[in-house]
């Protein structure tokens, strides 16, 4: 590997959209004060505001109508998790309270504040590594101080598709020479398989030189990561999901499935920053077996589980045996507010496999054909809102395209008129939005940017949107170099700064060492004149190889260096200056050393530059949030859920939509299936897309579903209520 200088370049690109201000820091009375509902409060018309002589519609007199919101009446205030103190009954993502007390969205208000790292070389096998993108104020941190690795994960599991009788894993050796396991260990049912259809289709696990690269984070904040296994034989590609936690024991969002009481996960037990794989020190990676046999050192508790980490939810393998897997791009789950479905393509042969978010299931493959006699294969991918996945070549300055509504017809390419390097390397979408000819109202281009490798620079396409997919082929491209400035194009992200926003270019340098450049590129749109400024500043470390730019929740940009082992936090103010990093901006990722006399393991060699933060996915694919309460009715099996009203205003582009859970005990409210998506006010809970079930109960859950197409409009939840009656009298 070679040695270089850390640069990054920044393009102007879109504007953002404008956070919301809280109406009011107050929280509701909930359950207690008669109001029948605890996360609710008051009582309202049918419609969100009001009243209705029988809202039930048949004059029962336990009917309740009870309303939340400012245009309930009386009025009553949303509340917020983060109001004080917190409603445990509450739950909010993406959204706030705008100066009306009106929910709308907010991305800075998500739960992504965590950046996923694919770990290509750790072990010979491959890890994901996880980092708060919070400064931590905590005590502590001996390794990792102000910015700290939360947690670490295999990029793979053996337990896609176990029942409650589990096999042990005791036999699979984790980065050793058993390669793809035997059929002995993967029996079409259990053992290590991946995620397949029930009664066959279920393939054995690749657990070693899984190499993965390119990460993604989806709508509820989980991770998936593409493994390559591209360079020894056999190699098998595949997907995994890793769920978003808090990093505590009893996060339902992980699964019970190990044997041990609780949820065993990866989490940094000691405070240092830093996540110890080998707690006994015997060179393997720790898991349950593994650590019962040689337990950990003194002072040196488990932070790693391996195989048995409960929170990596299922693997799916994408084709065959010795295919390699590169790209990886989130798109809408099977509705428009499930969990993201994964697209994950091949290099090899250029087939692509939508796996849905849920399930892990393959629910489309795709061959893309060759165009005009050259050959795809896919190196990245990132998906606009219109549903075109954009697919950039490593082999010639190819940019490939197909409609995920439409994959099998339509397929293309689209080709800059001349370009110094190799090809393309990394690809993200902006927000970019134009005045057409002739209109007077900005319209949404979404541009495509992609990293030039072979060159110092890169490029940007701004497709023709007017119909669609079929003229998207008929855009502009601009050619952006960088002076001052030496190494290939790499990873590119872009923010949502407002009036002026970012692309981002990591370049891998020139073997420099002991300094860092930061190049900015703005361009007036209007007048297509670029303006380059470029500044210089010591950097904390001696040698770097950056291969990933991302934007982080709150816009400051991180950096991914291979030869480092580390992550480098940039802070960017308003307007896109950068405070060159310091030794604390830095999160090392080498455990190696944390585990007097340890047998030394491969370090990690990070190697990540796809939408490893979910910025891209959230702001510029489908901007989306959800807004939840759990509501307390007239006791255990005496609530019969009629119906979910609401008052909104959705301007075009924008849409809200409800969906319910019930049961009788609380613990167990948050395991139980939502309905479908109801998309029009009232909501029929005994009627499609439910029925809700159970019914009567004791509890339900309400969850709003907040989208828009221009990240520049929001939809606004007014108010809404919930209507039911109680069965045999009031409890």
């Amino acid at each position: 590997m070679k040695r270089s200088l850390w640069s990054l370049v920044v393009a102007v690109v879109v504007l953002a959209v404008g956070g919301a201000t809280p109406g009011c820091s107050c929280n509701h009375n909930g359950v207690g004060n008669g109001d029948g509902g605890a996360g609710g409060g008051g009582t309202g018309g049918g419609g969100g505001g009001g009243t209705t002589a029988d809202p039930c519609g048949d004059n029962d007199p336990s009917c309740v109508a009870a309303c939340i919101g400012p245009t309930c009446m009386p009025p009553k205030t949303f509340p917020l998790p983060g109001d004080v103190p917190p409603d445990p009954d509450v739950g909010a993502d993406g959204v706030d309270r705008d100066p009306n007390g009106w929910i709308v969205l907010n991305q800075g208000k998500s739960s992504f504040n965590y950046i996923w790292i694919a770990d290509d070389q750790a072990y010979g096998v491959g890890m994901v590594s996880k980092i708060d993108t919070r400064k931590s104020t905590a005590a502590g941190g001996a390794v990792n101080h102000d910015y700290r690795e939360v947690a670490r994960y295999l990029t793979v599991t053996c337990d896609s598709n176990e029942p409650a009788s589990r096999l042990s894993h005791a036999g699979q050796i984790v980065g050793g020479p058993s390669g793809i396991p035997t059929a002995t260990n993967c029996d079409g049912t259990n053992g290590c398989c991946s995620r397949g259809p029930t009664g066959g289709g279920r393939t054995p696990i690749q657990l070693v030189n899984n190499h993965p690269s390119r990460t993604a984070v989806d709508f509820n904040g989980d991770a998936w990561v593409s493994n390559r296994a591209h360079i020894e034989q056999p190699h098998q590609s595949s997907v995994s999901k890793i769920a978003n936690k808090n990093n505590s024991a009893t996060d339902t969002d992980c699964v019970e499935r190990n044997g041990q009481a609780g949820i065993q996960t990866s989490f940094d037990a000691n405070g240092d920053g830093i996540i110890n794989t080998d707690c006994n020190g015997n060179g393997v990676p720790d898991n349950i077996t593994d650590v019962t046999a040689t337990a950990c050192k003194a002072n040196t508790p488990q932070e790693f589980w391996g195989l048995d980490d409960e929170c990596i939810l299922f693997t799916t393998n994408t084709g065959a045996v010795n295919g390699v897997g590169r790209p990886l791009a989130l798109g809408q789950g099977s509705t428009d507010f499930a969990p993201s479905d994964a697209w994950a393509g091949r290099y090899t042969d250029s087939v692509w496999y939508r796996v849905d978010g849920t399930t892990g299931l393959i629910k489309t493959t795709v061959k893309v054909n060759d165009q005009a006699g050259v050959v795809s294969h896919p190196y990245g991918a990132a998906i606009d809102q219109a549903g075109i996945l954009w697919a950039p070549n490593i082999d010639g300055h190819y940019l490939f395209y197909f409609d995920t509504n439409n994959p099998t017809t339509n397929q293309a390419m689209v080709a800059p008129p001349a370009a110094p390097g190799n090809g393309f390397y990394g690809v993200a979408i902006d927000g970019y939005k134009a005045i057409p000819p002739g209109g007077t109202t900005p319209q949404l281009v979404q541009q495509i940017w992609l990293a030039n490798y072979g060159a110092v620079g890169g490029f940007r396409y701004t497709p023709k949107r007017s119909a669609l997919f079929s003229d998207a082929g008929l855009g502009t491209w601009t050619q952006f170099t960088f002076a001052g400035a030496t190494g290939n194009g790499r990873g590119v992200g872009v923010d949502n700064r407002s009036p002026t926003s970012f692309a981002w270019f990591a370049l891998d340098g020139g073997n420099t060492v002991g300094a860092g450049n930061v190049g900015r590129v703005a361009v007036d749109y209007m007048l297509g004149t670029p303006v380059v400024m470029v500044a210089s500043g010591a950097f904390a470390t001696s040698k770097t190889t950056t291969l990933g730019a991302g934007v982080a929740a709150d816009s400051d940009v991180w950096a991914i260096s291979q030869i480092d082992h580390a992550a480098t936090h940039f802070k960017v103010d308003a307007t896109g200056n950068v405070t060159l990093p310091g030794a604390g901006d830095q999160v090392n990722l080498d455990d190696n050393n944390l585990t007097a006399g340890a047998v030394a393991h491969t370090p990690p060699y990070p190697y990540t530059y796809s939408d490893f933060t979910g910025f891209g996915l959230r702001n510029f694919t489908n901007p989306h949030g959800s807004y939840s309460n759990i509501w307390t009715g007239c006791g255990p099996g005496k609530t019969k859920w009629l119906k979910v009203t609401w008052d909104a205003a959705t301007p075009g582009g924008t849409g809200i939509s409800v969906k319910v859970r019930s049961s009788d005990d609380k613990a167990t409210l948050t395991s139980a299936p939502f309905t479908g998506n109801y998309t029009s006010s009232p909501a029929d809970l005994q009627n499609a897309p439910g029925p809700v079930t159970p019914n009567p109960s004791g509890f339900l859950q309400v969850e709003f579903d907040l989208t828009t197409t221009d990240k520049n409009s929001t939809p606004a939840l007014k108010s809404y209520t919930v209507i039911y009656e109680c069965v045999n009298g009031i409890g």
